[in-house]
Parts: C-alpha cells; sequence; structure tokens
C-alpha cells in the first residue's frame, strides 16, 4: 500500500533536499550566504520568502534527523537573511533596489514567523522568540485592519488577498503548538475567524481570493477561484482542529468538494492553477505547488476516514505527480508547471516549492509511521 507515496518520501529525502542544501547555497557580495531562487540558478533575483521556505525546510529536517544543516542555517538565519530585511527586521519582497523590491508585504512577514518557529523549535534559542514577537508587533501595527485579518502591503491597498492571512495562520498554529502562550493562540482564533465568517464563501460553498474593503467578495478578481489554496486550507483547519478542538468537517468537506469536482484539469487529472468561481477554467496550466497541497488534503481523508479508497486516492495522485513532474528530470530537481495538455514547462525549479514538497512528503511519512506503528 502507498508503494508511490513512499516513493514520493525516498525522493526526498535523498535527493531534493540533499541537492537544494549543497547546491541552493550562495555567497551574497557583502559575504554571508544565502539560498538561491531557482536550480540551476538563473539568476533570477532573491526573494525573502526563499530564504524564510528554506530556513523552515532545513530547520526541521535538522530537528527531525533527516539531515544536518546546522552549519548553513546559522550563516543564512543569523548573517545573510539580514540582507533581506530593514532596520527594524521586517522583511522585504526581495534584495533587489526598486520600491516594489523594497515593498513590506505581509506574506513576507507570515513566512518569516514560520522560519522563525522551527528555528526555535531546532535551537531553542530565545532570540528567535523575540524575533517572531517583535515581526508579529510590528504587523499589527502597520498592517492590521479593523475588519479583522491583515493588508497586502503597508500601501494598504484597497484589494485584499486571503493568500497572505492563511500562511499567518500557518505561522500561528505551529508557534501556538510549540509555546502554548496567548499571543499566537489568540490570532490563530481570529485567522479562523477570518475564514468562517469572510474568506469562505457561504452561498458558492468555495474560497474566495480577492475582496474589496470591509472582506466584500465584489471584485472582478473575486471569481478568480484558485483550487490548490482550497485543498491547503483543508489541511490548515485540520490542524487548527487538532489543536482546539473545534470541529472543521464543514468547511473541509466543503473546499474537497468543490476542489474534486471543479479544480482538476480532465485532461491531465491535475489540480489547475485557477478556475472561475462558476467552476469553469480560467488558468488550466498546473503548478507543481497545488498537486502538493492535494497531497494534504488526501492525508487528512486518510486520517479522518481510514478506508482504502482514500488511501489508493493518496497513492495515486502520488503516482501521478511523480510522473508529470518528477520523473526523467536530469537538467533540475523537478518541473515546476505543466501546461493545459501535460507538456513539462522548461524553467528552473523554483526554490520555493521545495516548501510545499517537503510538508506534503513529512505529512505522508507521518502517516505511514502511524500505520507501521499500529
Amino acid at each position: 500500500m502507498l508503494t508511490n507515496a513512499k516513493r514520493f518520501v525516498n525522493w526526498m529525502q535523498h535527493s531534493a533536499l540533499p541537492e537544494f542544501l549543497h547546491q541552493g547555497v550562495k555567497s551574497l557580495p557583502e559575504g554571508p550566504e544565502c539560498f538561491r531562487e531557482t536550480l540551476p540558478d538563473d539568476g533570477t533575483l532573491a526573494r525573502s520568502r526563499v530564504q524564510t521556505r528554506q530556513l523552515y525546510v532545513f530547520a526541521h529536517a535538522t530537528r527531525t534527523g533527516w539531515l544536518d544543516a546546522r552549519e548553513t542555517l546559522e550563516r543564512v538565519a543569523n548573517q545573510g537573511i539580514r540582507h533581506f530585511t530593514n532596520e527594524q527586521g521586517v522583511f522585504l519582497f526581495s534584495d533587489g533596489h526598486t520600491p516594489d523590491d523594497r515593498q513590506q508585504n505581509a506574506y513576507e512577514q507570515a513566512f518569516a514567523l514560520l522560519a522563525y518557529s522551527e528555528l526555535y523549535a531546532l535551537t531553542g534559542e530565545p532570540q528567535f522568540l523575540a524575533r517572531a514577537g517583535t515581526l508579529h508587533d510590528w504587523m499589527q501595527e502597520n498592517l492590521a485592519l479593523p475588519e479583522g485579518g491583515y493588508a497586502i502591503n503597508t500601501n494598504r491597498p484597497p484589494m485584499l488577498s486571503q493568500n497572505p492571512n492563511m500562511h499567518l495562520f500557518e505561522a500561528m498554529l505551529c508557534w501556538w503548538k510549540l509555546t502554548g502562550q496567548p499571543r499566537w493562540e489568540q490570532e490563530a482564533h481570529r485567522l479562523f475567524a477570518l475564514f468562517t465568517g469572510h474568506l469562505f464563501h457561504r452561498d458558492r460553498h468555495c474560497l474566495t481570493e480577492f475582496f474589496s474593503p470591509g472582506w466584500q467578495a465584489d471584485l472582478p478578481e473575486s471569481a478568480h477561484v484558485d483550487p490548490g489554496h482550497h485543498h491547503e486550507w483543508t489541511w490548515l483547519l485540520y490542524e487548527y482542529q487538532k489543536i482546539s478542538g473545534v470541529d472543521t468537517a464543514f468547511w473541509r468537506e466543503a473546499l474537497q468538494h468543490f476542489a474534486a469536482v471543479a479544480g482538476e484539469n480532465p485532461q491531465t487529472h491535475a489540480v489547475m492553477n485557477e478556475i472561475h468561481s462558476d467552476r469553469t477554467p480560467y488558468r488550466a496550466g498546473s503548478r507543481l505547488w497545488c498537486q502538493t497541497e492535494r497531497l494534504k488534503a488526501d492525508v487528512v481523508a486518510c486520517v479522518t476516514q481510514r478506508n482504502n479508497a482514500v488511501y489508493q486516492t493518496l497513492d495515486r495522485h502520488s503516482a501521478t505527480m511523480m510522473r508529470q513532474y518528477i520523473d526523467g528530470e536530469t537538467t533540475r530537481p523537478y518541473c515546476d508547471e505543466i501546461s493545459a495538455s501535460g507538456e513539462r514547462l522548461p524553467h528552473s525549479s523554483p526554490a520555493s516549492s521545495l516548501y510545499h514538497l517537503y510538508v506534503a512528503c513529512r505529512e505522508i511519512d507521518n502517516l505511514l509511521q502511524a500505520n507501521t506503528n499500529e
């Protein structure tokens, strides 16, 4: 059982992780190291989200014994990361010099908080807890909205986005589980309330991505729906349920129904990038990260339903992802996107996708280990 899921775990542990650790780090002009944006390195400007995602991945992999990245983590977390922050420790979009590069986005802060949680779990160093508290304070002062949630960036554009709030929810769950401190618990509850009250469309039973002020789903962009985020929220809602005791089955089942009925390309059987809220395709190509989020939702189904059908679905989706994105690659770790008809697009592998692959892999591995111990 789960032969293809096991093959995915093996590829991650013995191929992808070591490759990104040994080839995915470079020296900055000022001397310290940072993580590369892509493999092979195509010269793309490094984004801070890549730094924090890789810190999270390698800190977790080190803490759980999959590899030892302590030296790299030390150099990037305590030196290289300063290249991507301002004097307050707030994360900028990238290491470029244009106004857009220097933008202070909620999305980047959310991933920094996630990385700090795992660095703190690995090292126990109070500096990471302190950094997280300072950054969260800054977010509440500069990005928090009176109607709940957070603005996209410090310019406070009228359009609101669910995505940074989703990843902040993820970070809050990690900190809450790790420390039990009220700050993180209360923020997790607030973001869950944002989801149930606004992000989840009560009539369409799907997740809305973009809103006008007040979290009103009345923009033209509000009709653009991301099936991958339906899977991602399914997993996050179950994580919230495990720690809070709140039953999230209603929302998880609704999200999964919508994603299964409308979110998959009938030709490739891959999760599409975007669809319309009326369930018609919008961007019918498929990024790799969308497939990893489906695997995480599949794991939730295995844990909560525990029947052969859901295990078979997980293994089938694992096989499809390996076949479409990973098997046969020789010059890059993985393909990051296939077209609507299934052709692999020829870009370098973005390092940002390793985070999605890794979390899905560890969820599968946890399931495999639990089944072995029964």
